[in-house]
């Protein structure tokens, strides 16, 4: 007679079903006060109160739509109802609930294996530098005048706070997702909410571009505003959030998006070679030379990679063609000249001459800087007023660093510098490893291998803009250790045992 097996059944918990039941009673009628009092408050401030509260309960049942929730208001930035005044705002208030649920999770499971990753140990180490630098440097580099008195333009704060603040609270982000996003639907959710948050800036891209109306000044070969008569530049932004506003930071996240559309197309074996072109044409447009160079670094990457499908390969080759066509044929000749401006020599005032010198001089002058305080630097944020107080003359004088690594040598010192290069060697060998944890058919294999392109956009672009304190490296970080220390060894369902099956005898 064949052995019969049996299963158990899960044991069903009838009271957290409930208080589920309950706690959804309780938010509508919640939500029909709500209503009620928005006939005073007004509409629009009701509707969102209600949809807030819907939004708490749906991230305590599933902390993960918090999660991406947190990520789409990183990367799209807040509507200006939701913005709230100084550090009030909904992206925070969400955030201080994720946090107290997972204060509530370690005290109940008293797991903290985030505390032994590398990632975050190195990462705690870094803010342990910048509050040492920031101690060190309010005793020594101290403004002979007030900062409001040192800038002539409306940024004159000290960005000693909002430094340190962004810092801690991406750390804390940081903790959050590697608790929260718990299995591989999880992964692919958050990194799919990734591609459409950065996405969502096409529409206004291209509104832009069709409705821009430059027009080419025949006798001095400029290009100028249609409707004003002054001097205009080609190039495409985009007004769905602030950093797409800045035309670097656009075709950095463009080339983000071809990496994370083909990383989707090895794992669903669909082509969508289309999109990859638009966000190619996308970044043309920006005329930006630190996206431009990049995405020749992306495409080198999507080329060079073993296991891609030859059919890829040839679309890749396709649209390399089609950015070269576009290059040639349909950029004007300022944003040309612009992309081909790598010169230190700008006496004869080409193309983006001015940004070019501007970040020639700051650079000078951060390391002029970084020699008077080389261990531990000048402390977090005051960078900006420093160098307008030793440099006022300098076409450069106030700016920020345009580079990540100066950025970290200055404000933080070399120690800062060494930490996070510390962290890029460690993130770099933890994806090494990943890819070799995983079968070449599993879809976490093919994210690790986009985190890695991604890794290497991300180090090099950071050569160009200060950008260490942005949220892709944390969602980068947080990745890299959910898929090499908590995937792999996630708790398998036991297996069926037969009926009848022979024991282990016990003792009498």
């Amino acid at each position: 007679m064949p052995a019969l097996t049996t299963t158990a059944r899960p044991h069903t918990d009838s009271s957290g079903r409930w208080a589920f039941l309950l706690l959804a009673v309780l938010s509508v009628a919640a939500a029909g006060a709500l209503m009620l009092i928005g006939t005073a408050v007004g509409t629009l401030y009701a509707v969102v109160a209600v949809l807030g509260l819907l939004a708490v309960i749906v991230v305590v049942v599933n902390p993960v739509f918090g999660i991406v929730v947190l990520v789409g208001t990183l990367v799209l930035g807040l509507p200006w109802f939701l913005a709230g005044d100084g550090r009030l705002t909904a992206n925070n208030l969400l955030g201080l609930i994720l946090l107290a649920m997972l204060i509530i999770q370690i005290c109940l499971t008293r797991d903290l294996w985030f505390l032994k990753s590398p990632q975050v140990i190195l990462l705690v180490l870094i803010g342990a530098a910048l509050i040492i630098s920031l101690m060190h440097a309010r005793h020594v580099w101290v403004p002979r005048m007030p900062i409001t008195t040192i800038f002539s333009y409306n940024v004159a704060k000290d960005q000693t706070e909002n430094t340190l603040f962004t810092f801690f609270s991406r750390l804390v982000f940081l903790l959050m997702f590697v608790n929260f996003v718990k299995s591989r639907r999880h992964v692919i959710l958050i990194l799919l909410a990734f591609l459409v948050f950065t996405m969502a800036v096409i529409p206004g891209a291209y509104n832009n571009l069709v409705n821009y109306k430059g027009e080419v000044d025949i006798a001095t070969g400029k290009t100028i505003d249609a409707d004003t008569g002054k001097a205009t530049e080609f190039r495409i932004v985009s007004d769905a959030t602030s950093w797409a506003k800045n035309e670097n930071r656009l075709a950095f996240m463009c080339n983000a998006s071809i990496l994370l559309i083909w990383m989707f197309m090895q794992i669903w074996k669909r082509l969508v070679v289309r999109v990859i072109l638009v966000m190619s044409g996308l970044t043309l447009a920006t005329a930006s030379r630190s996206g431009f160079l990049c995405m020749g670094l992306v495409y080198l990457f999507l080329l060079s990679e073993r296991g891609v499908p030859w059919s890829f390969r040839f679309g890749a080759l396709g649209a390399v063609a089609f950015c070269g066509l576009i290059f040639f044929l349909v950029l004007p000749s300022a944003s040309y000249e612009r992309l081909l401006n790598y010169s230190t020599d700008q006496s004869s005032h080409p193309q983006a001459w001015r940004s070019t010198q501007t970040r020639i001089e700051t650079n000078e002058h951060a390391v002029a800087v970084l020699m008077k305080a080389p261990i531990i630097g000048v402390g977090p944020g005051n960078f900006r007023w420093l160098h307008r107080e030793l440099y006022p003359y300098s076409i450069a004088a106030g700016r920020p660093n345009h580079n990540s690594f100066l950025w970290a040598a200055t404000e933080g010192g070399l120690l800062t510098l060494g930490l996070y290069l510390t962290l890029f060697v460690f993130l770099w060998r933890d994806l090494r490893r990943i890819q070799r944890l995983y079968s070449h058919d599993d879809e976490m294999w093919h994210v690790a291998r986009f985190l890695r392109g991604f890794l290497l956009t991300f180090v090099f672009f950071s050569a160009f803009a200060d950008f260490w304190l942005e949220p892709h490296l944390y969602i980068l970080a947080g990745t890299t250790m959910i898929l090499l220390r908590r995937l792999p060894y996630e708790a398998k369902a036991p297996e069926p045992m037969p009926i009848g099956a022979a024991t282990a005898p016990t003792a009498a």
